[in-house]
């Protein structure tokens, strides 16, 4: 990102104030700072899915990971897998953070969080349904499961954020390119704080 001389002076400060991680070696940023002192590794037999014919039997799975925890009955049959590890990861930078949501901060308190792919378990079931069961099988949340911007969509709204809100996709630096681009945004004061990732 370039920056003229004289845009130099207002630009503003951007600080990190909380973290929250949902990953294959721990919930939680305390678990997973564990984990990776220790050299633990977080790859193990896939339980997620039947492996019966694959070659690969193993991966990275989230295993401690509990979404009732931050969503309820309702917003769980509507979110794919993606979106609740967003919720989870999110709601627990905020705890982090100490940062009270107020009315006032919420109009200029924004998300990003990128995705690479969005709700593929959601894809896959509703391929199998409509395969197996037809058309009339397909759910009315089928496409808001789905789509890669559900997940800041879901933080703003189980989190009461109403400033900008975005998704990055681009591929394995969706994360990175989502912090980057909420630090751009405080930095030109489109807003006053940004919860920012990738899942």
């Amino acid at each position: 990102m370039g920056v003229r001389k004289d845009q130099e002076r207002s630009l503003h400060r951007v600080v990190v104030t909380g973290m929250g991680a949902v990953s294959p070696v721990g919930t939680g940023t305390e678990k997973m700072w564990e984990a990776l002192v220790r050299g633990a590794s977080g790859i193990g037999p896939i339980t997620y899915f039947d492996t019966t014919g694959f070659e690969t039997t193993i991966a990275g799975e989230v295993r401690d990971f509990s979404p009732g925890d931050f969503l309820d009955r309702k917003q769980l049959k509507k979110t794919d897998r993606f979106v609740q590890l967003a919720v989870g990861a999110s709601g627990m930078a905020l705890a982090d953070s100490g940062i009270e949501v107020t009315p006032e901060l919420a109009e200029s308190f924004g998300v990003v969080i990128g995705s690479g792919i969005g709700g593929l378990s959601t894809i896959e079931e509703f391929h199998n349904a409509l395969l197996n069961k037809g058309p009339r099988k397909i759910s009315p949340f089928y496409m808001p499961r789905l789509l890669v911007n559900m997940a800041p969509g879901h933080v703003s709204m189980t989190y009461g954020l109403k400033g900008p809100n975005a998704c990055v996709v681009t591929a394995c630096a969706s994360g990175n390119n989502s912090l980057a681009s909420a630090a751009r945004m405080i930095m030109l004061g489109e807003a006053t704080a940004m919860l920012a990732g990738g899942t």
